[in-house]
């Protein structure tokens, strides 16, 4: 092959290969702040449900009130 089509073919090689490194990068951005945008949109929702009345976050055992009037845990 001629000298000045081997180096056309390695120069169209080689931006096809930029190009495609360039999207695989982006993409990879793209995905990167989907997560952080996710976390920072669950972090709120959790931090702003904590805040709500009647939030009892970490309690594990329900209280329910007894038929007497007092205040038993319930499993």
């Amino acid at each position: 092959m001629h000298p000045d089509i081997l180096r056309q073919l390695a120069a169209e090689r080689i931006r096809d290969l930029i190009t495609e490194a360039g999207q695989a990068r982006r993409a990879r951005e793209a995905r990167h702040t989907q997560r952080r945008r996710l976390a920072a949109h669950l972090k709120r929702s959790t931090r702003l449900a904590a805040q709500q009345p009647g939030s009892r976050r970490g309690s594990r055992i329900p209280v329910t009130p007894a038929a007497d009037g007092r205040i038993e845990g319930s499993r």
